[in-house]
């Protein structure tokens, strides 16, 4: 029962920040230009990468104390990690705002900013999870989104500022203070110190390295498509691509909030009844997922009608979701805690080329956004046939498995592409009702392993 308890606080948690994210997503398109909105989301591409910047050490500590409880810690090492982490962050910046002001880059100084205040909440948010203290990550969480988002509407509605760069500071004052929140209530539970020992870091970042990149080779080929479209195509493509992709994320943050409560999960407990169970919820959860496509889609044909080439976008995207959130929820967690880091390392790795390969290949043969949205997709596809099929061979998808996810892949893009927004609602949820009907005793099962 506290697996799901843990579920339903942090997915309430990312609720909240899925709010924030649909207001920010739907709100900021109808202020700024086209052109501006594309400036915008590369900032947020930028940040999307603000953890690399503690080049290793936060994943270091999720996997130091992963499944360990508050009591079992060292006080004193527990200080020195952290005050550690806070020198060696201020130096990164240092650094990075001696390289924004050499070149004279705005966006730089504001990503160096945004990378500092990113990078200690990581590592607050990693010790949080790993020891099991999802209550005060949660708390932390709604808070920053109930922050950013009264800060939003007063510069929508009371300022009616169409500065992009505004909207960024708004971005970077929420982590401001998110960071703010942890560091209050980190002092509460450990004190402060001034101790300050530099011994003994160097295996948390031999470990975290290379989780780190494993990671974010992962999370790095859901941006590809991105990436693509930023390099190749005008500031208007890439908006569209860049819109649709914010609102798959969107979803995302869901899929987040359950994977880091399973990997305490499979870190205590990996019998493979469980893990074929988990396998199961995240096939089931992501295909429900695809009702918000057309939510989505209606919401962009009634206010949002510059927007509307990315709908085929995302229609192409959301096929993905079930794979997506296979990835986070157990195959990253099953890498984390049951395969060797270089060996992990290794196969993202390796994932991540040929994915490259894959995605710019066909871009460079069709010049197509769409076509990139598609091989972005194949990319998640592959790593799932991969990992059940080779790699965790316990988790071997069975006839019926196949079945639902071939029959997914067709319904959902006939229903999102030639039926009518409400029409393919009525339509994908009557398919829904199926695959509940055809799978009724695989959930009851779920239900009872997870409790």
């Amino acid at each position: 029962m506290k697996v799901l308890k843990d579920v339903f606080r942090v997915a309430f948690s990312n609720i909240v920040g899925f709010g924030t994210s649909f207001l920010i997503n739907f709100m900021l398109p109808a202020i700024l230009t086209v052109a501006d909105y594309g400036h915008y989301q590369q900032y947020i591409l930028f940040i999307s990468f603000t953890y690399l910047f503690n080049m290793g050490f936060n994943d270091g500590i999720y996997i130091k104390y992963g499944g360990k409880d508050q009591e079992d810690l060292d006080g004193e090492e527990v200080q020195q990690e952290h005050n550690f982490l806070l020198v060696f962050q201020l130096l990164m910046f240092v650094a990075m705002m001696a390289v924004a002001i050499w070149q004279r880059n705005m966006i730089f100084a504001l990503f160096s900013v945004a990378t500092l205040l990113d990078t200690i909440n990581n590592y607050h948010a990693n010790f949080l999870q790993a020891t099991g203290r999802f209550k005060v990550f949660s708390n932390g969480n709604v808070l920053k989104s109930i922050f950013n988002i009264i800060i939003l509407l007063i510069a929508i509605f009371i300022f009616q500022t169409d500065n992009y760069y505004i909207y960024i500071l708004i971005n970077i004052s929420a982590y401001l203070f998110l960071t703010l929140f942890f560091e209050r209530h980190y002092i509460q539970q450990h004190g402060w110190s001034k101790t300050f020992d530099p011994r003994g870091k160097l295996k948390i970042f031999q470990v975290g390295f290379l989780i780190l990149v494993s990671n974010m080779s992962l999370t790095f080929v859901g941006n590809i498509g991105r990436w693509v479209a930023n390099t190749r195509y005008a500031i208007e493509d890439y908006a569209q691509y860049a819109f649709q992709n914010s609102l798959l994320n969107v979803i995302l943050l869901i899929v987040n909030a359950v994977g880091m409560v399973f990997y305490n999960v499979i870190s205590r407990r990996s019998d493979q009844d469980l893990l074929n169970t988990i396998k199961q919820a995240c096939v089931f959860l992501g295909i429900a997922s695809g009702l918000a496509f057309f939510i989505f889609k209606q919401i962009i044909l009634v206010f949002f009608e510059a927007y509307i080439p990315s709908i085929n976008l995302l229609s192409i995207t959301f096929i993905a979701i079930p794979y997506i959130m296979l990835s986070k929820i157990l195959i990253g967690n099953l890498y984390k805690t049951q395969v060797p880091e270089k060996i992990y390392f290794r196969d993202s790795i390796i994932y991540l080329v040929l994915s490259v390969i894959l995605v710019v290949g066909t871009d460079t043969i069709f010049n197509n956004l769409q076509m990139v949205a598609i091989a972005t997709t194949l990319c998640y596809i592959l790593w799932f046939v991969y990992t059940t099929t080779i790699k965790f061979d316990y988790l071997r998808n069975s006839f019926k498995e196949i079945l639902i996810l071939v029959s997914h892949w067709l319904v959902f893009y006939l229903t999102a592409n030639v039926m009518g927004t409400w029409t393919g609602f009525g339509a994908y949820a009557l398919y829904l009702g199926v695959v509940l009907i055809f799978s009724r005793k695989d959930i009851v099962d779920m239900m009872k392993m997870l409790k």
